[in-house]
């Protein structure tokens, strides 16, 4: 029995959501954004303040625990390598995915939160914040949309799976062949953030995603919300996404068969070792 409440999590990020991000939708002001890494690596003040607010609370839901976050790490202020330690409890936060979507009024973006718990993650959060939706995922207990079992039922032929996808995060020297090989499938295109691409395919809206850099807080929400919905998530080396790793790239579908099938199309002929 789970000593968490997830209701209680999701209340939480929706009170948030509420204070913080909602009132500066299309209201941001210029001193409200800053760029990190490039143009289009962007940090807002709404991240800043849900980050700040889960570090405040969440510890109290289960002493000892920790919370890294996104920006936290991105400032130096956190250690990443905490979660090597399967001694530690340790939420991780994505205060704002799709920042870059929410900076330019889109509407796909959300907050993300997991629960690391003896190495595993045990629990997990999605909250489209426009579309008032909580994905709640819990380790062997399944996913559930605002509180509806979620059960991935629909596995397409490659011709018409929609997948996700931004060649920008790949290794240069293999994105145009796997933009190449991308033509085999019905659809494919990015939405800028991670937490409505995992919820689509765990709500059968999608059917894969092939991401390349592995941040924590951008995946491991989404990876046990697809699982708990059925689908597979494996990294490219065939093994199973854990909160330890942070290299190679992911590949995320609706069942194992829709994986495989996906995985040969799109690394034919790539030595996949050299990336690992």
């Amino acid at each position: 029995m789970s000593v968490i409440d997830p209701q209680h999590v999701a209340q939480i990020l929706e009170e948030c959501a509420n204070k913080y991000v909602l009132p500066r939708y299309k209201q941001l002001q210029e001193h409200e954004i800053a760029a990190k890494s490039g143009p289009r690596d962007l940090v807002t003040q709404a991240d800043i303040d849900v980050e700040a607010h889960l570090e405040r609370v969440l510890p109290d839901l289960l002493p000892g625990s920790i919370v890294i976050g996104e920006e936290g790490i991105s400032r130096g202020d956190m250690d990443i390598g905490i979660l090597q330690d399967p001694s530690q409890t340790v939420w991780i936060v994505d205060p704002v995915d799709g920042t870059h979507n929410f900076v330019s009024g889109r509407r796909e973006f959300g907050i993300m939160l997991a629960c690391v718990i003896e190495g595993e993650t045990r629990h997990s959060w999605i909250y489209d914040i426009l579309g008032d939706a909580h994905y709640i995922a819990e380790k062997g207990e399944g996913a559930y949309r605002n509180g509806e079992k979620l059960e991935i039922t629909e596995h397409r032929a490659p011709a018409e799976m929609t997948a996700h996808i931004n060649y920008r995060y790949f290794p240069r020297d293999i994105q145009e062949q796997i933009r190449g090989a991308m033509s085999a499938f019905g659809e494919s295109y990015s939405l800028s953030c991670a937490a409505h691409e995992y919820s689509r395919i765990a709500t059968g809206q999608s059917d894969l995603a092939l991401y390349s850099r592995l941040k924590p807080w951008d995946h491991l929400p989404g990876a046990l919300l697809v699982q708990e919905a059925g689908g597979y998530v494996a990294k490219w080396d065939e093994r199973a996404y854990t909160p330890r790793d942070d290299y190679a790239g992911l590949i995320v579908a609706s069942c194992e068969e829709s994986w495989r099938k996906a995985f040969n199309i799109i690394f034919q002929g790539i030595d996949i070792k050299k990336y690992l």
